[in-house]
């Protein structure tokens, strides 16, 4: 039986969500039964893509409130997400929720808190931990085939998604009112969920950001990340003008090889690159087609239909945990601990000095 899910919020990023649950509607996993947004032109948007739906709405309120309407995913930009996750927590129904959970931190923790109260299965849109050459750099991790890691570098950059600088978007990622935060919070967040995905919980950061195009959020943000285990890591993140590039970089070390990995954010992009230095040899230049369709069969999909973005995997793996009635991943928990990440980085920035989680 498919699961008949409600879309909160149709702008740019939507566009990916709907392509994910056509292509899932076609799986038999989904169903798309109505759409919220205050702007009809966006909703038809989102229907040019998924097709019609039966229900449209301009509050997500009423949505939530839709009895056919089984499952939640708030897409809506983040200030709005408190406010319409606690009610799809009062409703009882599963959430897939867009990251970040919250423009601040406080308002961070009232969501994970009201979410666990609820007991509401709940997913988070950290879609990178479904790309392949990232599962791979886990499994490295997991399973210490060359050693204990010893440190990272992550490298995140991106054209500016606001409207001054990239035709087509909203302003609201360039103001501190409307997202809290600039390249580290709205972009990177990613990365720092990878990181305490591959190497554990962070005890302390030391950060630096910079103003450069104006804004009162950050476009440019340097971090030192130090994890429980030992490992220590740097994170660069830059919200520039270079229309057409959207890639991250990650080197990762351990004690009998090194690991070079570049990855986008589309399935199959030639940005994307694996290349594996063991103690000895020439270096391993990893065939990320020959990598992505491996696990993609191993998970079940079907490698012939192009899928483009992995939200695809994540709504997937929703549908599917929903299903089987198992906890969906990653959750709260996980958005929290990158969260903290981000806090402390700002909490440092702001001080000029190291912040230790434990003191957030």
């Amino acid at each position: 039986m498919a699961l008949s899910v409600g879309i909160i919020g149709c702008g740019s990023i939507s566009r990916a969500h709907a392509v994910s649950l056509r292509l899932l509607g076609d799986d038999g996993l989904v169903r798309l039964v109505a759409l919220a947004d205050p702007d009809p032109a966006g909703i038809e948007r989102v229907e040019q893509i998924a097709g019609p739906v039966a229900r449209r709405y301009t509050d997500g309120r009423d949505l939530i409130a839709d009895p056919d309407v089984e499952a939640v995913l708030v897409i809506a930009p983040t200030k709005h997400h408190r406010e319409l996750i606690a009610a799809v927590a009062e409703a009882g129904k599963p959430c897939f929720t867009e990251k970040p959970l919250a423009p601040t931190f406080p308002v961070v923790t009232e969501i994970v808190d009201l979410v666990e109260r609820a007991g509401i299965p709940t997913q988070v849109g950290f879609q990178s931990r479904f790309h392949p050459i990232l599962r791979f750099l886990h499994g490295v991790v997991a399973d210490a085939r060359y050693g204990r890691p010893m440190g990272y570098v992550i490298r995140d950059d991106q054209f500016w998604p606001t409207t001054d600088v990239m035709e087509g978007h909203t302003a609201w990622r360039s103001s501190a009112a409307e997202a809290g935060g600039g390249a580290l919070l709205e972009h990177s967040i990613h990365s720092c969920d990878i990181a305490c995905w591959l190497f554990g919980p962070v005890t302390r950061v030391y950060a630096r950001t910079r103003h450069v195009f104006g804004y009162d959020v950050e476009d440019t943000a340097a971090l030192t990340i130090e994890h429980a285990n030992g490992v220590v890591g740097t994170l660069l993140t830059i919200f520039n003008g270079v229309i057409d590039r959207e890639e991250r970089r990650i080197e990762v070390f351990l004690e009998q090889a090194a690991i070079e990995a570049t990855t986008d954010f589309v399935v199959g992009a030639p940005e994307d690159s694996l290349l594996v230095k063991e103690r000895s040899g020439p270096a391993e230049r990893i065939d990320t087609q020959a990598l992505c369709r491996e696990s993609f069969v191993r998970d079940g999909v079907d490698v012939d239909r192009p899928f483009y973005v992995y939200q695809y995997l994540a709504h997937r793996a929703f549908a599917r945990s929903l299903a089987a009635g198992t906890p969906p991943s990653p959750g709260v928990r996980d958005a929290l601990a990158a969260h903290q990440l981000v806090e402390a980085a700002y909490r440092s920035a702001r001080t000029g000095v190291p912040v230790a989680i434990a003191d957030l």
